[in-house]
């Protein structure tokens, strides 16, 4: 059952690297109306001001029917920042919300089933995100030939390329591999994948339901640096 929301806002902020690899969308109708795309860097601050812009811009004053967001894995601090607005104009908005992979939405976008996906990390690591597997971190160190047939993905295309995962070098990584060309997802992907992962709920479920049918919580591979303090919080001012 084909289930397609009239207006959809998008929210992608997975993407690290230094190029445009964030984007905001407005899609109305399964058509992008507007499309702002953010840096990978420094883009957290931006997102709440651009969807207000936009809003404004194309004079969207009925809410939308869904909020779509990218949920990882990807940048901690983008994802953070993106989704936490996310899920804040669900609640006051009363709309659906629906969080998708990352890779899930590069495969709606390339309209490649079959396609492994390869994003940049840190520490000397890609995230994967293979067709019906969880993601996880790899060090490029450990990747062997053959792993895969076919990879997209800003780690191995685009600006941000990894060296060794691209030319001779990453023909010598990654053995006789397609490369798929696309580094991030674009607005129609994720809009896509949003749908489909909205059609398998009802043919699970029968009915849409809360607005919270698929959380929008950050898919985080890497736990979190941030510690307590040695000794303790401080306590609460008097």
């Amino acid at each position: 059952m084909a289930v397609t929301p009239a207006r959809t806002l998008i929210l992608n902020g997975a993407g690290a690297g230094r190029g445009t690899s964030n984007l905001i969308a407005l899609v109305d109708e399964g058509h992008v109306i507007d499309v702002q795309p953010l840096s990978g860097r420094g883009a957290s601050e931006k997102f709440a001001p651009t969807v207000q812009a936009m809003l404004r811009r194309t004079r969207w004053v009925r809410p939308p029917d869904m909020v779509a967001a990218v949920v990882g894995p990807g940048s901690f601090t983008g994802l953070r920042a993106s989704l936490s607005l996310a899920a804040g104009l669900v609640r006051g908005w009363g709309c659906l919300g629906v969080g998708v992979r990352l890779g899930d939405a590069i495969r709606a976008s390339t309209g490649r089933d079959d396609v492994t996906t390869l994003c940049l990390a840190r520490r000397g690591r890609v995230f994967v995100d293979s067709p019906h597997c969880a993601a996880y971190a790899l060090p490029v160190a450990e990747i062997r030939p053959g792993q895969w047939s076919a990879v997209a993905g800003d780690a191995v295309w685009g600006e941000d390329a990894l060296p060794e995962l691209t030319g001779e070098q990453g023909q010598a990584c990654l053995g006789q591999v397609e490369y798929v060309p696309c580094a991030v997802p674009d607005a129609t992907g994720i809009f896509k994948a949003a749908c489909l992962a909205l059609a398998q709920d009802v043919a699970q479920r029968g009915a849409l339901h809360s607005s919270q049918l698929h959380a929008l919580e950050p898919l985080y591979i890497d736990p979190p640096e941030a510690r307590p303090p040695a000794g303790g919080l401080r306590p609460a001012p008097k």
